[in-house]
């Protein structure tokens, strides 16, 4: 299997940076095809036909979204960008029908939401939708939404607000975006303090699985197609962890009977085995091979899976045990500065 794959990097100290683009084959053998330039990248997604790829960045030290083309070889083709007239635009994407995208903005309180050009090119700012209040964490003084994305469904689009311990869910309408977008539906993470960051779905779309960073957890969520009802809360750590720690991300295995969150300050890996139910048991949790995991998925053909570690600058490479769930570092490593986000 030789496809590639990007990985966003920022440096911590200027915000230089970019997307590598890096290819691996099926002895797990990786390998730098290509960089493209970006200011202040976090996070990236494809557009629905997966022709194009947006990535959330900065201008000067302002949230921005840049749109490329993406060439045969899948290499990148700048086409524009935008600011989102927000701070630390940490996440993107693209909406099902192909006419908007949205990031979410994590220190100024709002999301963004762009309409698109034909030619995969945003087209302008439409709206930035802004949030109030605050949790009962330090970290919680104000909202900060941390993720946006659709429902299985595609009717509604989810955004996280790690700051308001909150899911919200708006009604969508491809053709004219959000509807009522100053109402939608709340969904309260509990305890209060968790901090929730990222969500996956089980392929029924009938379970979720949320990972809290404050709370160093994950909560097993139902899904009815309208709002969540927590069915599980368990820990990313061991029993015996004290140091100061934070989640990350979070994956679930494409048959759907594993699932990886990784930790920052215990820098590593939790794997769970999925149950027949969908609740979680802890299988293991391995050293992430680097400091501050910010990202991990798997690789083109699943065989493989990376960590993108943030703080020491690298990102490490394991191979996966189909059967058992099983992570095992493979000795091979790439350094890049400020490693954010694994995607293909």
């Amino acid at each position: 299997m030789n496809e590639i794959f990007y990985v966003a990097s920022r440096n911590t100290v200027d915000s230089s940076g970019g997307i590598y683009g890096l290819k691996t084959d099926d002895s797990g053998n990786i390998s730098q095809e290509f960089f493209q330039e970006l200011h202040g990248v976090s996070y990236m997604a494809y557009s629905c036909d997966r022709s194009f790829l947006y990535a959330s960045c900065s201008i000067e030290k302002a949230g921005a979204v840049a749109a490329f083309r993406i060439n045969e070889d899948k290499s990148l083709a700048f086409l524009n960008i935008l600011p989102s007239e927000g701070i630390s635009s940490c996440y993107v994407i693209a909406a099902p029908g192909g006419k908007y995208l949205y990031t979410a903005n994590y220190f100024t309180s709002n999301i963004s939401e762009f309409s698109l050009n034909e030619n995969g090119s945003l087209k302008k700012l439409e709206r930035v939708i802004s949030f109030s209040g605050s949790g009962v964490h330090s970290r919680q003084e104000c909202s900060h939404p941390h993720y946006v994305n659709f429902t299985p469904d595609a009717n509604r689009l989810m955004v996280i607000d790690l700051g308001l311990d909150e899911v919200k869910l708006f009604m969508f309408d491809p053709e004219n975006g959000l509807i009522d977008p100053g109402n939608p539906a709340i969904f309260d993470v509990e305890p209060a303090g968790s901090g929730p960051r990222h969500i996956v779905f089980a392929s029924s779309g009938r379970m979720a699985y949320l990972v809290n960073e404050i709370g160093n957890t994950v909560s097993v969520l139902s899904f009815n197609g309208k709002t969540f009802c927590t069915l599980q809360t368990i820990s990313t750590l061991p029993a015996d962890c004290s140091c100061y720690s934070k989640a990350s991300a979070i994956r679930l295995s494409p048959d759907g009977r594993f699932l990886f969150a990784s930790n920052r300050g215990y820098d590593s890996i939790a794997v769970y085995r999925v149950l027949e139910d969908g609740l979680l048991e802890i299988a293991d949790i391995v050293n992430s091979q680097g400091v501050g995991p910010r990202d991990i998925n798997f690789l083109p053909g699943n065989k493989y899976f990376a960590a993108a570690n943030e703080i020491s600058g690298n990102t490490a490479f394991f191979s996966y045990c189909e059967k058992t769930g099983k992570l095992t570092f493979t000795g091979k490593s790439i350094d890049m500065p400020g490693a954010l986000a694994i995607y293909w």
